[in-house]
C-alpha cells in the first residue's frame, strides 16, 4: 500500500474512536503525507503497520489520545520527516516493554525549519505561545543517523518526552532529546552515541526555556569532537536525578552578586561581608543552620534558638527542589540535603555553575532576612572547591522562589562564606492602590503569623518564579471577594419575603372581610455575572409568610399588616466553595384603595423593616489547599412601596392586568470582624439605596372548581435600579494590621435593568392551598423556582 503526495491513510474525527492497523506488507508514504491523523482526544489508536517513508515532510502517526506504535517507521529518507506526533494533551509510546520497534529519524533542514523528529509533542508558535501540548514516550529505539535530526522532542508546559528505550546518535549535530518552554523530559533509558566517524556536535539532551531534565537513566556522550551530554540556556537540570552523564553539562546564564529589588538592597562585595538594606534601613539576619552538616539533622539553630524538629512536627518538611541547575539545587530545611551531580570537575567546558537556593528555611522562622549557616553550605561548598581548581568557573546564586532573592559572599577558593535570603515586599507585586493595600497588610501579617496562617505564607515561600499566576490567583482568594456586594445578597432574600406577601394579598381571594392568611414556602435560585471580582452563587431559602387584612364595605379598600422570616443558604462559586446563611425577618403595613366600584383600578402603597442576620464562611485557596475565616453580620432597613394597576377582564376565566410601581428602601449593614480562622479580614459599614421604578403586566387566568379555585398568571415587567445596592464600593482590610483600607469591586451590571418573568399556579379551596412558582431575572441571569403551603382563616 502507497500513500501519494499530500494524502492521508487515514483521517479519524468523532469521539471515542478506535483504530487498529495491522497491514503486513506495510506502507509507504511520498511527500507531505500522513498514515494517520486523529483530533479526537478521547480516541485509541494502535498501529503494526511499518511505515517507510521514500520522501519529506511526512509524518507516521499524528494524533490527540492514546497511540500504540507496535511496528518501525523508517522515515530515515528525505528531510523533516516526523514519526510520531502527540497534540491535544494525548499520549503516544512507541512499543512496550517487550516490543521494541526501530524508529529511523530523517535529516533536518534548520535554514527552512524542517527538522526530522523522532517522537514529538507539543507545539509552541514564533511569538513563544504553546498552542499544543502532548506527550511521547519510548520503548523501543529512535535512531538518529542524519544530519540535526532529533530522538525527541517536546515543547510547553504540559508537553513531555519520556525515554525508558535507546537513542542512538551519530549524525551530525543530531540531539537525542529536545526540551523547550517548560517541558519535561524523563530518561530511564540511554541516550549515546554510536561509533561512526560523523560523530561531530551532537548533544545528549537539550533543554531551553524552563524546561526540565530528569536523568534516571544512562546519557553517554562521548568518542566524537564538540560533544555535550546535556546543554541548558535558561533549563533545569532536575537535583532528584539518580542518572549517569557523559559528556558534560554545559550551561548558559548569567547571574550578579549583589542585588536590589523594591526597597530591597544587598550588597555583597567579594570581602565575604554583605550588608541588607530594607526601605534604607540595615538589617540584620536572622541565622538558620544545622547543628552537624548531615542529613536528618535533629536539631536546627535559627538565631539563638535551637528547635528540636521531631518536637515541633518540622520533620518533615517536603523538599521544594522540583528544578535544579547542574545538580545544584540547594534545600534550606537542614532535613532533604540534596545532591550536586557528580563528576562536575570533569566537564572542561564548565564556565558556569548556579546554586538554586529554595526556601526552606522559611518555615522556622518569621523572618524577612535569613542567613544561611555553613553546615547547610558545606556539601556544596565540597564540590565547588573541587570543580573550581584551575580557575576559570563562575558561580552564580539564585532563589529557586518568586518572593524571596537570594545572593551571597565567597572566599578566596569561590566557596561561599554565606548566603542571604532575603524576602521581597509583597507590595512590590501590587500594580494599583486596593491591592497595594491589601498587599501592605499581607505583609505586615508575615512578622507574627503562626499556626494555620503561618502555613499560608508558606505557601506563598514556595512559589517558583514561573508561578506569578498562581500568586496572583491566591491573592484574588484571600482579598474577600464575597463582600464584594453583601448588600445586593441582602435586598435578594428580602425580596424572596416580599413576594411571598405580595402573592399572599393580591392572588388568593378573601372570601371574608376580615382575614389572616399564612403560608409556608421555599425557594431555590441562581445568581450569575460575568463581573470580576463578584462571584455566582446558588440559593436555597425557606420561611413563612403572614398577612392580616381588614376590607372595607368598598370592593378593593383596605388595610392591612404583615409579617414574616426568611432563612437563605448561599453556596459561592469559587474556588474554595465559601457559604452564608442570611436570616432575615420583616414586619409592614398596608393599604389598598380602588378608584372604581368593581376594584379594576387600584393602588396600594406599604412600608415595612428589616432585621437580618448573617454569618459568612469564607473558604480561598492558596496555591494547593483551602484556608478559610469565619465572621458575622447584621443588616436592617426600610422600605415604601406604591404600586397602581388596571385589571382587564377578557373572558370569564382570563383577565389582564397593567401596572407601574416604585420601590424605594435604604439599608445597612454592619461592620464585618472575622472571628475565626486565618487571613482575617475586617468590613467597614456600608448601607444602600434602593430606588427602583418597575412596569409589568399580569395575564391571568381563574377557573372555579365549586369551592376551588385554580389560578395561574404569567407576568413579564422591567425594572431599573437607579440606586446604589450592587456596587456600594465595600471597603475592607486585612485584620489587626495599620493597613490601609481597599475597596471590594462591586456589580459592573448596577445600572442595567431587568427584565423578569413570573410562572405562577395555585390551587386553594378557600381555607388551604398550595402554590408552585418559577421565574427567571435576564439581570444576574437569576433562575428561581419554589413552592408553598399557605392556610387563611
Amino acid at each position: 500500500m502507497k500513500i501519494g503526495d499530500s494524502s492521508y491513510g487515514f483521517v479519524i474525527r468523532g469521539k471515542g474512536t478506535k483504530l487498529f492497523t495491522n497491514n503486513t506488507n506495510g506502507v509507504t508514504l511520498g511527500n507531505d503525507a500522513v498514515f494517520a491523523y486523529s483530533a479526537d482526544t478521547t480516541g485509541n489508536i494502535e498501529n503494526k503497520t511499518t511505515l517507510t517513508a521514500t520522501g519529506s515532510k511526512n509524518y507516521g502517526l499524528y494524533a490527540a489520545g492514546v497511540v500504540n506504535n507496535l511496528a518501525d517507521i523508517n522515515f530515515g529518507t528525505g528531510v523533516g520527516n516526523v514519526g510520531i506526533y502527540s497534540i491535544a494533551g494525548g499520549n503516544a509510546t512507541n512499543g512496550t516493554s517487550t516490543i521494541r520497534p526501530i524508529i529511523r529519524v530523517s535529516k533536518s533542514d534548520t535554514v527552512n525549519k524542517l527538522y526530522g523528529i523522532g517522537m514529538a509533542a507539543g507545539y509552541t508558535d514564533d511569538n513563544g505561545v504553546t498552542r499544543q501540548t502532548g506527550t511521547v514516550e519510548n520503548y523501543g529505539t529512535i535512531k538518529v543517523e542524519k544530519d540535526n535530526g532529533i530522538g525527541m522532542y517536546a515543547t510547553g508546559s504540559g508537553s513531555k518526552a519520556i525515554n525508558r528505550g535507546d537513542i542512538e546518535l551519530s549524525g551530525k549535530g543530531t540531539t537525542g532529546m529536545y526540551l523547550d518552554n517548560n517541558a519535561i523530559g524523563e530518561n530511564y533509558g540511554t541516550i549515546k552515541t554510536v561509533p561512526n566517524p560523523t560523530n561531530d556536535g551532537i548533544i545528549g539532551v537539550v533543554a531551553l526555556n524552563g524546561a526540565v531534565i530528569k536523568n534516571y537513566g544512562t546519557i553517554k556522550i562521548e568518542d566524537g569532537t564538540n560533544l555535550t551530554g546535556i546543554y541548558l540556556a535558561k533549563g533545569k537540570y532536575d537535583a532528584a536525578s539518580t542518572g549517569t552523564v557523559t559528556g558534560g553539562i554545559n550551561e548558559k546564564q548569567q547571574s550578579d552578586t549583589g542585588k536590589k529589588v523594591a526597597g530591597i538592597e544587598i550588597k555583597a562585595p567579594g570581602n565575604g561581608t554583605a550588608v541588607i538594606k530594607r526601605d534604607g534601613k540595615v538589617i540584620t539576619p536572622t541565622s538558620v543552620d544545622t547543628i552537624t552538616p548531615l542529613p536528618n539533622s535533629p536539631k536546627v539553630r535559627v538565631g539563638s534558638t535551637e528547635l528540636d524538629l521531631k518536637a515541633a512536627n518540622l520533620n518533615n518538611i517536603p523538599s521544594m527542589a522540583r528544578v535544579s541547575e547542574i545538580g545544584m539545587y540547594v534545600d534550606t530545611s537542614g532535613i532533604n540535603y540534596t545532591k550536586p551531580i557528580q563528576g562536575l570537575e570533569k566537564l572542561t567546558n564548565l564556565k558556569k555553575v548556579n546554586l538554586i537556593f529554595g526556601t526552606e528555611a522559611t518555615r522556622y522562622t518569621n523572618s524577612k532576612e535569613i542567613e544561611i549557616g555553613k553546615n547547610i553550605l558545606e556539601p556544596y561548598n565540597q564540590v565547588i572547591s573541587t570543580i573550581s581548581t584551575g580557575g576559570g568557573k563562575k558561580f552564580a546564586i539564585n532563589s529557586a522562589a518568586l518572593t524571596w532573592i537570594t545572593t551571597g559572599t565567597q572566599n578566596t577558593d569561590d566557596t561561599f562564606k554565606s548566603v542571604y535570603l532575603v524576602k521581597i515586599p509583597y507590595t512590590a507585586f501590587a500594580k494599583e492602590k486596593d491591592t497595594y493595600n491589601f498587599m501592605a497588610g499581607l505583609e505586615e501579617k508575615y512578622s507574627s503569623a503562626s499556626g494555620r496562617e503561618k502555613d499560608i505564607f508558606n505557601k506563598l515561600n514556595s512559589l517558583g518564579k514561573g508561578e506569578g499566576h498562581i500568586f496572583a490567583q491566591a491573592i484574588e482568594e484571600m482579598k474577600g471577594t464575597q463582600y464584594s456586594n453583601i448588600q445586593q445578597r441582602v435586598q435578594a432574600t428580602g425580596i424572596i419575603l416580599d413576594k411571598e406577601f405580595d402573592y399572599l394579598r393580591s392572588e388568593w381571594q378573601t372570601v371574608t372581610k376580615d382575614s389572616n392568611k399564612i403560608k409556608t414556602f421555599g425557594t431555590r435560585g441562581e445568581y450569575k455575572t460575568d463581573t470580576a471580582g463578584v462571584i455566582d452563587y446558588k440559593y436555597n431559602a425557606y420561611g413563612v409568610a403572614y398577612v392580616h387584612e381588614n376590607e372595607d364595605i368598598r370592593l378593593g379598600k383596605g388595610i392591612g399588616w404583615y409579617t414574616g422570616i426568611v432563612h437563605n443558604r448561599l453556596k459561592f462559586k469559587d474556588l474554595g466553595n465559601s457559604k452564608e446563611e442570611q436570616l432575615q425577618g420583616k414586619i409592614g403595613l398596608f393599604k389598598s384603595v380602588p378608584f372604581d366600584e368593581n376594584n379594576s383600578l387600584n393602588w396600594t402603597v406599604s412600608g415595612n423593616i428589616s432585621v437580618g442576620y448573617n454569618r459568612m464562611n469564607r473558604k480561598f485557596l492558596v496555591v494547593d489547599e483551602i484556608f478559610n475565616a469565619k465572621g458575622k453580620y447584621y443588616n436592617y432597613g426600610i422600605g415604601i412601596k406604591n404600586e397602581i394597576g388596571k385589571e382587564f377582564r377578557l373572558s370569564e376565566g382570563f383577565s389582564l392586568r397593567p401596572y407601574a410601581a416604585l420601590n424605594l428602601e435604604y439599608g445597612r449593614t454592619t461592620k464585618i470582624r472575622e472571628k475565626s480562622g486565618e487571613m482575617k479580614l475586617e468590613v467597614k459599614a456600608n448601607d444602600y439605596i434602593s430606588v427602583k421604578p418597575e412596569v409589568g403586566t399580569e395575564l391571568a387566568f381563574r377557573h372555579y372548581f365549586g369551592t376551588k379555585t385554580l389560578k395561574t398568571g404569567l407576568s413579564v415587567a422591567y425594572e431599573n435600579e437607579l440606586g446604589r445596592v450592587a456596587n456600594a464600593k465595600n471597603k475592607a482590610k486585612v485584620s489587626n494590621t495599620n493597613a490601609d483600607w481597599y475597596t471590594l469591586r462591586g456589580e459592573k451590571e448596577d445600572r442595567r435593568g431587568n427584565v423578569k418573568f413570573d410562572l405562577n399556579l395555585g390551587l386553594d379551596n378557600q381555607k388551604y392551598g398550595v402554590t408552585a412558582n418559577v421565574g427567571y431575572d435576564t439581570k444576574g441571569e437569576n433562575v428561581r423556582g419554589g413552592l408553598g403551603l399557605r392556610v387563611i382563616f
